[in-house]
């Protein structure tokens, strides 16, 4: 058989040009195929973790403020602690039996001061459906609105906060609050008078409310252009609660709570122990997650169900850009193979291929936990294309990895505050209360008046310590009394400097130092918080006679700035400051010393205390628009206070 040239060079454009581009576009199309699943299903599930993470410490913080709001109110704990009668059955049925609108109980429970307090609590926050508290018997004592039962340790929920008397922070299964009205997440708090547990609180949260807040009320959005997706929250067992869907496949309204069960609801996503992401039946992308809760929060142990969130996009939308790339390229491929063979060889594997490797190696990077890396952009063929949706995507990538990695280092720096806190604030409680504990039980049988008398003496001071303690960790909280508002007074600096010596004397003379106070005549008057100016002085000065031998000098100078400011620094003669402690001196809590070396209120040389005194210096002058900083070396330290002498702009409302 006779074959014409025309037949062979068809024959070997087909074998050298048309099949192996046909072969390197499926490739190519296959090969993106992949790395694009790969890489939106790292992202969907790094976003779910993140997702996941957030509302587990969204749901931390509010139970946390909940617990301050209720445990730390005096006149709750007060009546609790003075409800000590014993329950009596008969009378509890007699209430529940006339429990509602016309109740003489009810009114007094609905009216009382308590229950005014918390229906203030929440309407300052919408997420809140309700608040009741009742005593340590389980009978009702304060309540936002009208609740189904008068009597409440027969529910579930109580049972679990009650804990046998231990009291832990305890949050039932999601379930529909009849007397709220929503399908909500509990959160049950018991309430201590010292060690002791006098009564549960229950925070009743609209869950849809919560998600909606805490997520910004988007539902998920992964890639460019972004594709819409859903966020659900599922129970262990796979019944979803929360559903928000906004994607093509979804619903014009979300079913029911507890009325439906994720499909496919097996293997790793069902497990709940690590965020993964999968391809369902359906053909959605599912990113996945559990949420993590703190084991302890306060004195509380915290018991809540076991919850998922999945972030659910549909694959077709995800796949769509490389299934048009593939097809456009293949096109083009057919009408012009020769022309365009070795230049469409060169942008495929230059322009595509290597920048989706990159996002590839970048998501495994990403497993690995390298939240530090990025991909780069650009590059030597840059100039031959313009930016596309893949530059954008890596864009994209770059930003959540550097969210993500912002986020996991604010969670190390909170990790590393609670443990500093922790390490000495055990410590610096400890100390005065073992004290106590042992005087007291040593003194139990004594009859000897003049011992007893100093044992009080010693008591009051152990005593005295603690209260100092729990004073500086207040004024670093908003919105307490001594940290939270400016009152504003008009102090004659030269004489506030004297007072604070006055008052910081008896240790100076304790450790023979000298107290130098230089002041300029031309100082103005200041219109500043008086209580917390000297408190930032005698902060300094203190820390200034703690670190400066015996002997030393501390020389405490005070002069007039331009611009309306007074600058007081503070010099000692102590060691100067560590250069790697110098940028967290300011911290809360903060210290790099064994705890056991801290001195629980001594003012000996070098001792250290719980790392408040700065922190407070700070909080209070910041507070006053002023600055503070310290510079150092071997011959000591000098800390600087600059403050304005007439209130700024945005503080003259506190005036």
């Amino acid at each position: 058989m006779r074959i014409g040239i025309r037949t062979k060079l068809l024959a070997l454009l087909v074998a050298v040009a048309l099949l192996p581009l046909i072969a390197a576009l499926v490739t190519i199309t296959v090969g993106s195929r992949q790395l694009r699943t790969e890489l939106y299903g790292q992202a969907i599930s790094s976003a779910a973790s993140v997702q996941a993470m957030a509302l587990g410490v969204s749901l931390s913080k509010d139970i946390e403020k909940f617990y301050v709001e209720i445990q730390y109110e005096p006149e709750i704990i007060k009546e609790l602690s003075a409800r000590t009668e014993p329950l009596d059955l008969q009378a509890v049925e007699a209430v529940e039996a006339g429990w509602g609108g016309d109740s003489a109980v009810f009114h007094s429970i609905r009216d009382s001061s308590i229950s005014r307090r918390l229906r203030r609590i929440q309407k300052e926050d919408p997420l809140i459906a309700e608040i009741l508290i009742t005593d340590r018997a389980g009978r009702l004592a304060a309540a936002t609105q009208q609740t189904s039962d008068y009597y409440q340790a027969d529910e579930d929920w109580w049972q679990g906060a009650w804990c046998e008397g231990q009291g832990c922070i305890f949050t039932p299964p999601v379930s529909f609050d009849q007397s709220a009205g929503v399908w909500s997440i509990d959160v049950c708090i018991p309430i201590r008078d010292g060690k002791h547990v006098v009564g549960i609180a229950k925070l009743v949260l609209d869950i849809s409310a919560w998600v909606k807040i805490h997520t910004g009320g988007k539902a998920a959005m992964i890639g460019n252009p972004p594709i819409s997706g859903s966020v659900m929250l599922v129970r262990r067992s796979g019944q979803i609660f929360y559903l928000d869907d906004h994607s093509d496949n979804g619903h014009s309204a979300s079913p029911e709570p507890l009325s439906s069960v994720v499909r496919q609801w097996h293997g790793q996503i069902a497990s709940g122990r690590n965020p993964g992401w999968r391809f369902n039946d359906v053909g959605m992308l599912q990113g996945f997650a559990p949420l993590e809760m703190p084991e302890r929060i306060g004195p509380n142990k915290v018991t809540m169900p076991s919850w998922s969130l999945v972030l659910s996009v549909p694959a077709s939308e995800v796949l769509a850009p490389v299934r048009d790339l593939g097809v456009n390229l293949l096109w083009i491929g057919l009408l012009i193979i020769g022309a365009i063979f070795v230049c469409g060889l060169f942008l495929a594997e230059r322009g595509l291929v290597r920048r989706l490797r990159w996002l590839g190696a970048a998501a495994k990077s990403v497993t690995e936990d390298n939240l530090s890396h990025r991909i780069r952009t650009g590059g030597g063929f840059k100039h031959f294309h313009s930016r596309d949706e893949i530059d954008q995507l890596t864009d994209d990538f770059n930003a959540m990895l550097g969210r993500v990695e912002k986020t996991h280092r604010m969670l190390i720096e909170a990790n590393e505050l609670k443990t500093n806190f922790i390490r000495v604030a055990g410590h610096e409680l400890r100390t005065p209360v073992a004290y106590i504990l042992a005087m007291t039980k040593m003194l139990a049988g004594s009859t000897d008046t003049a011992r007893l008398q100093k044992a009080i003496e010693t008591m009051g001071a152990k005593s005295r310590r603690l209260s100092e303690i729990i004073d500086s960790i207040f004024k670093l909280l908003p919105g307490q009394a001594d940290g939270g508002n400016l009152r504003y007074d008009d102090v004659d600096l030269p004489k506030l400097l004297e007072e604070v010596y006055l008052d910081c004397r008896p240790f100076i003379e304790r450790r023979g130092q000298k107290f130098i106070i230089e002041s300029g005549d031309d100082i103005p008057r200041l219109c500043v918080d008086r209580a917390k100016l000297c408190d930032v002085l005698e902060n300094l000065v203190i820390n200034s006679v703690k670190f400066s031998p015996d002997g030393g000098t501390i020389r405490l100078r005070a002069g007039k700035q331009l611009g309306g400011y007074v600058t007081i620094t503070i010099e000692d003669q102590g060691p100067g400051i560590a250069p790697e402690d110098l940028p967290h001196v300011f911290d809360p809590f903060y210290s790099t010393r064994d705890v056991m070396k801290h001195s629980s209120g001594d003012i000996g040389y070098q001792k250290r205390g719980m790392g408040l005194g700065l922190a407070i210096v700070r909080h209070f002058v910041e507070m006053h628009g002023g600055t503070v900083h310290v510079t150092t070396s071997d011959e000591g330290s000098i800390f600087t206070v600059t403050i304005p002498t007439e209130p700024l702009p945005g503080n003259i409302e506190d005036k």
